[in-house]
C-alpha cells in the first residue's frame, strides 16, 4: 500500500509555550518516541541485553543490536500512527529509511540504540518548501491549509522562532476547525503537497 496523505495531528494536553529560540521547545513525546518539530525528525530509543547463552560479548552484540533496533522500529511504528491521526500509511517503507543515529555497546554485548526517520522519509513533499508565519497554533505534523474556497493537504511542517523568520514569509491564520488560512488562492495552490515552514511566537495545546 503506498503512503498517502496524512491529516494534521495536533499533540494534545500540552501547556502552551513561549517559543525561544532552545532547541528544546520545539520537541514532543510522542509513543515513547522524540518528536523534534524544528529539525523533523522523529527519534526512537531502545536497548537489549546481551543473550548470556552467547560464548562471550562479541558474540552477544549482533543480537542484541537486532532486537535494539526492532525494538525502536516499533516506537517509530506507533508514534507514526499517533502522527497520522489514524489514517493508514506505509509504515514499512517509511521505516526502511530509519538510520541509526547513535549506538552506545555495553561491556557485556548490550545494546543501546537511537533510530531516527525524517518527515521527508514518511511523506515526501512533491512542492517547493514555503514559509508561512502566525502567532500561535499547535505542533501539527502536516496542517490542512484553506483558502480561496478549497482546502490542500500538506507533506508534512517544520517549525520556528517567530524571531527566526524570514520577512517574506506568508502571513496565515488558524481557522475554528485547525486549519490554516492564507488568503492568496495561487499560494493555496503552491502549499499542495509542499513541505512548510511555520514561523510562530507560541505552541498551542
Amino acid at each position: 500500500m503506498g503512503i498517502v496523505q496524512l491529516l494534521p495531528i495536533m499533540v494534545l494536553l500540552l501547556p502552551a509555550i513561549a517559543l525561544g529560540k532552545g532547541a528544546a521547545t520545539f520537541k514532543r513525546s510522542v509513543a515513547g518516541a522524540e518528536v523534534d518539530f524544528a529539525a523533523g525528525t522523529i527519534t526512537a530509543e531502545a536497548g537489549s541485553a546481551a543473550d548470556m547463552r552467547m560464548p562471550g560479548p562479541n558474540a552477544a552484540r549482533p543480537g542484541a543490536e537486532r532486537r535494539a533496533r526492532a525494538a525502536a522500529e516499533e516506537k517509530l511504528r506507533a508514534a507514526l500512527a499517533i502522527l497520522a491521526h489514524g489514517n493508514p500509511i506505509d509504515g514499512k517503507a517509511a521505516l526502511a529509511h530509519a538510520t541509526v543515529t547513535r549506538t552506545e555497546y555495553q561491556s557485556d554485548g548490550g545494546v543501546v540504540l537511537w533510530l531516527t526517520l525524517r518527515f521527508s522519509d514518511v511523506l515526501p513533499a512533491k512542492a517547493a518548501t514555503v514559509v508561512l508565519k502566525l502567532p500561535a497554533m499547535p505542533f501539527e505534523f502536516a496542517p490542512v491549509i484553506t483558502g480561496s474556497g478549497r482546502d490542500v493537504q500538506t507533506a508534512f511542517a517544520t517549525y520556528r522562532s517567530a524571531a527566526d523568520c524570514p520577512k517574506d514569509a506568508v502571513r496565515a491564520a488558524l481557522d475554528g476547525k485547525g486549519r490554516l488560512t492564507v488568503a492568496s488562492s495561487g499560494k493555496v495552490d503552491a502549499l499542495d503537497g509542499a513541505a512548510v515552514v511555520i514561523c510562530i511566537e507560541k505552541a498551542l495545546p
